[in-house]
């Protein structure tokens, strides 16, 4: 069961930042056009910041009042078919609030459609839940039509899997290179991003995966529920610091039953590298909004002092991924040291 959250936005928003990321999808809200227009905005203004973004492929079936006294099966009959003409390669299907409050029937719906493949998430947080609700019941739900689409050639090289980057995140594309870059050192590379910058096609390897990287421990109720083999191994979130970039690289090479050292030993002489670039911060005095342990670690690392007297330091959240993430950290931090 998800655990409803009530101040993490709305669950209809949560589900529409993964269905918008599939690039061949058309997703379709099955509610009011201002409830639509509303989280539409915000995701495409979301996404404008971002470089390089794609603008998704979005529909509404704006229910009005007579759909809401009886019933907006109809309306929501008519977009499909709609979006079934613009041949796109999978549909979403994002209940909202009023959808759900009046007892449409989406599945069934959806179920008398042929040709394109469907997914139905249920968005509408009206009796609890939130952004992270929304975008975990979407995530089940692409993972139920991963196991309906026919596996795309992997080749002989393990199939890992990306679950659950946060596609609204400025550094979300910077985070998953660095994964690539790690998994690099051990001759990988990810095999598929569940769910961002994917096709719908490519969907269909998540069932022939051999490694899950979760973005998040909290996505592990997600995980469990996934259509993966028995017993497929995981990482419960992408690496944070120094020390933890370096356990990552030790738990991928356990989990596919590889010597990970020299990869190691070749990642912490990298990180010796890229620290001794940022050697002239040393003896400075800095204050932080918090004192995480990897962020203890790089001022350590770095011989800086945290004192509540000194200079003001940026500590994001979501925190910095990998080497490279704590690099352009770092950058931020000199221009105020």
């Amino acid at each position: 069961m998800l655990t409803p959250r009530h101040s993490d936005g709305c669950t209809l928003a949560g589900a529409l930042s993964v269905a918008a990321a599939v690039t061949d999808g058309l997703t379709l809200v099955h509610g009011p056009a201002g409830c639509a227009h509303h989280h539409v905005s915000l995701l495409l203004t979301t996404l404008l910041d971002q470089p390089g973004a794609r603008l998704p492929a979005l529909l509404t079936d704006d229910l009005g009042e007579e759909e809401v006294i009886f019933g907006g099966e109809e309306a929501l009959a008519r977009a499909l078919d709609e979006a079934v003409g613009r041949e796109p390669g999978s549909i979403a299907v994002l209940s909202t609030c009023v959808a759900e409050a009046i007892g449409d029937d989406c599945e069934a719906v959806a179920e008398r459609v042929d040709g394109v493949p469907i997914v139905v998430v249920p968005a509408g947080g009206f009796l609890g839940g939130g952004f992270l609700a929304g975008e975990q019941a979407a995530l089940q739900a692409y993972g139920a039509l991963a196991a309906r689409l026919p596996a795309p050639d992997g080749g002989e090289e393990p199939v890992i899997a990306l679950v659950g980057e946060k596609n609204l995140e400025f550094e979300a594309d910077a985070h998953a290179k660095e994964l690539g870059r790690l998994l690099g050192r051990l001759d990988h590379q990810v095999g598929v991003r569940f769910v961002r910058d994917t096709p719908t096609a490519g969907l269909g390897l998540l069932p022939c995966a051999d490694l899950l990287v979760l973005r998040e421990p909290a996505l592990a109720p997600v995980a469990d529920r996934l259509p993966i083999r028995p017993g497929t191994p995981r990482v419960d979130g992408f690496p944070v610091g120094l020390s933890t970039t370096l356990a990552f690289l030790r738990a991928v090479g356990a989990a596919l039953g590889q010597d990970s050292d020299a990869a190691c030993e070749a990642e912490a002489a990298h990180q010796e590298a890229a620290l001794a670039r940022f050697a002239d911060l040393a003896g400075s005095r800095i204050r932080l909004p918090a004192t995480p342990e990897w962020v203890c670690e790089l001022a350590d690392a770095l011989e800086l002092t945290i004192h509540p007297a000194g200079i003001p330091v940026p500590v994001p959240e979501p925190a910095p991924v990998g080497t490279a993430g704590l690099v352009r950290l770092l950058a931020r931090w000199r221009r105020v040291l």
